[in-house]
């Protein structure tokens, strides 16, 4: 890449003494525009290796407690990935192993709502058919053994019906009981649980849109309820739509509480001599940890005893409270209160939080 003779650097427009290597004011290269392969060769691998060891250096201090945020108060930025940046890739992280885990929809269970209540009311409709044959046959051959063969008939496939419909294996079809009849309690399958028994025909749940069900059961109803129950039905017809936007608001409800969680260390830390965003920093820090092990944790779901889940608890609890100790420099027991305050104080928001991403994702979706 051969220099310019100009004085003005070619990215920013700065003015520098001749001859000069590098603008004083941006930092780029005196060139004028010309690239030879080797240049450009040599510009990838230091772009890439740059990046590699950077994100390297920083997954490998965010494993040990409290250093990558007193490296980063210490002031070394570039060395590192930025806070928010961090967090947000390890946010991705956690919802991609969420994903690969298949836990947006409940056929996760080996359960489909609408599947199971198509299959219910096809044997239905079968036996309805086979019920008007019989009869039909019994009319036009009223000897009494034709009735006793087809009674006979009609009443294994009735037991055998009843049996599907009653004495499933399927936990979650004998939690909600697919009963045998010609409706469904949507209230079963997507309820508060404080109201009544809400009845809607299985023919109707399968061949009308939401709209139209709305329009038939809830003409004469207000806006809310209408709402309501339009949900409620779009839940059982698609769990995996309502489920999706349930893991993804979430997510972005663990974001959003974070400025909370970073004003609790702050008023706890007060007399520290701590900035309120560097309180921040530290929240960032200690979520990415959180969401890069329980991707970890999530991804390894088939592979994991089931007691490493309480291990993985304790891991990111001793985690937590190492990095307070490190980073505040206060005394073990002080630490130790202020460790659980802050627990306390995350599971309040949490709760919080997760309450107000469940009723915006149930009424909004």
């Amino acid at each position: 890449m051969s220099p310019t003779s100009s004085n003005t650097c070619q990215n920013c427009n700065a003015k520098n003494e001749l001859p000069f290597k590098y603008c004083s004011d941006c930092g780029q290269k005196n060139t004028n525009g010309k690239i030879t392969f080797s240049e450009l060769w040599s510009e990838f691998q230091d772009a890439v290796f740059n990046i590699e060891s950077r994100t390297w250096r920083t997954f490998k201090s965010l494993f040990v407690p409290g250093k990558l945020t007193l490296e980063y108060f210490s002031g070394k930025h570039r060395r590192y990935v930025h806070p928010l940046r961090l967090l947000l890739v390890t946010s991705v992280l956690f919802i991609v192993a969420m994903t690969f885990q298949d836990f947006q929809s409940a056929t996760n269970h080996g359960y489909n709502v609408k599947e199971r209540i198509l299959k219910n009311y096809e044997r239905q409709r079968l036996y309805g058919i086979l019920e008007n044959i019989t009869d039909s046959t019994n009319a036009i051959f009223p000897e009494q053994q034709t009735e006793i063969i087809t009674d006979t008939i009609l009443t294994a496939f009735e037991d055998s019906l009843q049996t599907i419909l009653f004495e499933s294996d399927n936990k979650f079809a004998n939690r909600y009981g697919d009963k045998y009849g010609a409706n469904i309690n949507i209230n079963k399958y997507a309820s508060f649980g404080s109201e009544g028994p809400e009845m809607i025909s299985k023919y109707d749940f399968l061949n009308k849109s939401e709209d139209e069900l709305v329009a038939i059961y809830k003409k004469d109803a207000g806006s809310f309820e209408r709402l309501i129950f339009k949900q409620k039905v779009k839940h059982i017809k698609d769990e995996s739509q309502i489920m999706s936007a349930m893991i993804g608001h979430s997510t972005w409800a663990v974001l959003l509480m974070m400025p909370c969680l970073a004003l609790v260390l702050f008023l706890l830390n007060i007399r520290q001599h701590y900035y309120y965003v560097e309180h921040l920093i530290f929240t960032f820090h200690l979520h990415a940890f959180i969401f890069l092990v329980f991707a970890i944790l999530i991804a390894g779901l088939n592979i994991f005893p089931w007691w490493m889940f309480p291990v993985f608890m304790v891991i990111v609890g001793i985690y937590v409270f190492v990095s307070m100790l490190k980073v505040y420099q206060q005394s073990v027991w002080k630490t130790i209160f202020k460790f659980l305050v802050l627990s306390i104080s995350y599971g309040g928001l949490f709760v919080l939080f997760l309450l107000g991403t469940v009723v915006f994702t149930f009424i909004l979706l």
